[in-house]
């Protein structure tokens, strides 16, 4: 009885999360939601040749030696968790959604027989195929909300993606995440954990609840995209809801990341 009573609490407990979770999720509005999505695309295709600042730390993203160091002790802990996955899980096909310029398309190359690297901006595409030079790698350019996979894969792989979709069309993407899983697949998220020294230095700190930031390139322009910055025990809960098993964590302080299965029946 005691077991069982447990149970009913933990139950109630997820219950509350995923209810909290669901209460950020704005109205529907098409029109905006088009707005904001196609300049989320301009962004990244006109960010193309200046992504890479982001990740190593150059130009508006030097925060300074301690900082840094911070940065590069969180990637270096996601790209060992991605690599002990995939040796453990060894899948041979992958489908890595927004691919970007390449920087994780570069660790699952080499481990996998094919990888299909879909992204919506052709400009990072080129800068994904200069960087990674891999004939297993077939590249793909589509919107990934308007864009149907054509085949199932045993791993779906998504780094700096998932905090893209609105959390409107939240249920629909996984939707498609779970028809393009093989059977004893899995899925892989990596993605940005709330810091404010996570962006540019000229950037806004970003507001958690709105899920919408302006971000700036380095000419000056400007673009509002979406960024939803997801929590490891409310996006693993509400993963559940939708029928999976989650076990997705944080790093102290810059990333979350982790694997997402189907659950047994």
């Amino acid at each position: 009885m005691v077991f069982i009573a447990r149970a009913i609490v933990t139950m109630r407990r997820v219950r509350v999360r995923v209810a909290r979770y669901h209460s950020r999720v704005p109205p529907s509005d098409s029109a905006a939601d088009a707005a904001i999505l196609a300049d989320q695309v301009a962004y990244y295709r006109n960010r193309a040749a200046e992504y890479d600042e982001w990740w190593f730390r150059a130009g508006r993203y030097d925060r300074g030696a301690a900082q840094n160091a911070a940065w590069f002790a969180d990637v270096a802990d996601v790209e060992r968790a991605l690599t002990d996955f995939l040796t453990a899980a060894r899948p041979q096909t992958v489908l890595e959604l927004a691919c970007g310029t390449g920087l994780f398309t570069r660790h699952l190359a080499p481990r996998v027989a094919h990888v299909t690297a879909v992204d919506a901006a052709a400009e990072v595409i080129a800068c994904n195929r200069a960087r990674v030079v891999a004939d297993n790698v077939e590249y793909v350019e589509a919107d990934l909300f308007a864009w149907t996979p054509p085949a199932r894969y045993d791993l779906v792989f998504m780094s700096f993606w998932l905090s893209h979709v609105p959390l409107a069309r939240f249920d629909a993407f996984w939707a498609l995440v779970r028809d393009a899983m093989a059977a004893g697949g899995a899925a892989y998220v990596i993605d940005s954990a709330l810091d404010p020294t996570s962006t540019a230095r000229d950037h806004a700190t970003p507001d958690a609840a709105s899920g919408i930031v302006t971000r700036k390139l380095n000419d000056g322009s400007q673009y509002r995209i979406v960024k939803v910055f997801h929590e490891p025990p409310a996006l693993n809960a509400r993963l559940a809801a939708l029928g999976f098993d989650a076990a997705i964590e944080r790093t102290p302080r810059y990333f979350i990341h982790g694997p997402v299965r189907m659950r047994a029946t």
